[in-house]
């Protein structure tokens, strides 16, 4: 804790040469920074101001008391009303102490707690008739200023809350992309294809909302999601790239349904996804065709199940090497020619590793290890046999978080990792996700890292 100090007359000693206190905490949840300073005091009304300001940078809800210290070292209510203050937010208090209930006090003190934060802030009690008052509350006006000040500076500067646009879509759907930005300013958007043809533009004032916009159904290549968050105190600039893919095929039959199809409900059920375990989708659709996908943010196809309208529910059993990842659960219902898209995000947590076949396999096995004990910088090489497409190899630690990535295409068959650095003998996992022909599997391979003696 820190301490404004000023150079008081030495007619108002011995009272503290201080008008206010300061206080910076950093945990492990978030920094927490803390202000309170005297305001003023109305002598008329017998009320005292202290003005208490709070910018809890963390994820935990604090919660300020304040109370009085008399002169003879009592503890006493100044403000009944406890300051509640939400994370990942500034609170801007003016806390009043009617002098007349509290009594003769010495300094007033505020006291900050919420989960393992706990500190206090202390202020002085106005000064006494003859002790240069003017002077206190100018001070303390210089203060209020002062943090009124740096809160217009902070709130005026121009800052990108959110914008999620999506990794991926199909051509010729449309994209809604949520925002928000903060600061005296406005957002620019405009998305462009590869070759820099624009496709749209527009200028928000809002200060949330939805970007809305087609993907025109002949886009072939990837778009550029450019935005720009403009003000007089500066200007942000980001931008995203979107995928854009052809949709599915569509199993035409000969007779056009008028039924449209439509997607009632769609949600993931399993509150927690983990690597290794299975997760529960829920959905309500009139359509009895379709299938669901597992896709991450690459493009890249981890898992596919057939819809079951009947029971409304499918499980996916998530793959390991999927830890770690968002993947994007997309559903595509159809009737007939016609056809409809609901999807949903979620971040995969790592899982508990099951235990695995060893490396060394017989011949004939689609994934084959060069080694199954290596030194830490030592290569290795992952075989796979027979046709397959294009194929992801990752190598995860026991825990299930990615270590290293490597990409087989369809016309080659291995690819050479390395060994991370360890300290003693540590297990490792290389999984692959191969499609051959209408199948596809995921397979796993145990490799064991030691330090070279």
């Amino acid at each position: 804790m820190s301490t404004y100090a000023l150079a008081i007359p030495e007619s108002y000693a011995p009272r503290p040469a201080t008008y206010g206190t300061r206080a910076q905490l950093a945990g492990a949840t978030g920094d927490v920074e803390g202000y309170l300073a005297l305001a003023g005091c109305d002598k008329r009304a017998g009320t005292a101001s202290y003005a208490l300001r709070i910018v809890n940078q963390s994820e935990t809800a604090l919660r300020a008391r304040m109370t009085c210290a008399t002169l003879r070292g009592e503890s006493i209510l100044a403000y009944p009303l406890d300051v509640h203050i939400a994370p990942f937010s500034v609170s801007e208090t003016l806390l009043p102490v009617r002098i007349a209930d509290v009594g003769p006090y010495d300094r007033a003190i505020v006291q900050i707690e919420g989960g393992p934060i706990a500190f206090s802030l202390e202020a002085p009690a106005p000064a006494r008739v003859g002790k240069s008052p003017r002077w206190i509350a100018a001070a303390a006006a210089a203060v209020v200023f002062t943090i009124a000040s740096a809160c217009a500076a902070a709130f005026a500067t121009p800052r990108l809350a959110l914008l999620a646009a999506p990794e991926r879509s199909f051509a010729g759907t449309t994209i809604d992309v949520p925002y928000a930005f903060g600061g005296w300013a406005a957002l620019q958007y405009a998305l462009s294809t590869r070759d820099g043809r624009q496709i749209t533009a527009g200028l928000l004032r809002d200060r949330e909302g939805t970007i809305h916009f087609a993907v025109p159904p002949s886009a072939g290549s990837d778009m550029t999601l450019s935005v720009n968050v403009t003000g007089p105190l500066g200007r942000i600039s980001t931008v995203r790239q979107i995928a854009i893919v052809a949709p599915p095929p569509v199993h035409k039959s000969p007779a056009v349904s008028a039924v449209v199809p439509r997607i009632s409900a769609f949600a993931v059920a399993t509150p927690n996804v983990r690597a290794g375990e299975l997760m529960r989708v829920t959905y309500i659709t009139n359509a009895h065709d379709g299938e669901i996908w597992l896709i991450d943010e690459n493009g890249q196809l981890w898992a596919r199940e057939v819809i079951a309208p009947q029971t409304g529910e499918t499980d996916f059993k998530i793959p390991q090497a999927a830890a770690g990842k968002q993947l994007h659960v997309v559903l595509h219902a159809r009737i007939g020619a016609a056809d409809t898209v609901a999807n949903a995000v979620v971040t995969v947590l790592p899982g508990a590793v099951a235990a695995q076949p060893p490396a060394s396999a017989p011949a004939g096995d689609t994934l084959t290890l060069s080694a199954d004990r290596v030194t830490p910088g030592q290569t290795f090489t992952v075989t796979i046999a027979g046709e397959h497409t294009d194929a992801a190899v990752v190598l995860t630690d026991q825990s299930g978080n990615q270590v290293q990535q490597g990409d087989i295409a369809a016309d080659q068959d291995a690819v050479t990792l390395t060994a991370p650095a360890v300290e003693t003998a540590s297990t490792y996992y290389v999984t692959a996700n191969i499609a051959q022909g209408n199948a596809q599997q995921t397979v796993v391979r145990k490799i064991t890292v030691e330090p070279a003696h």
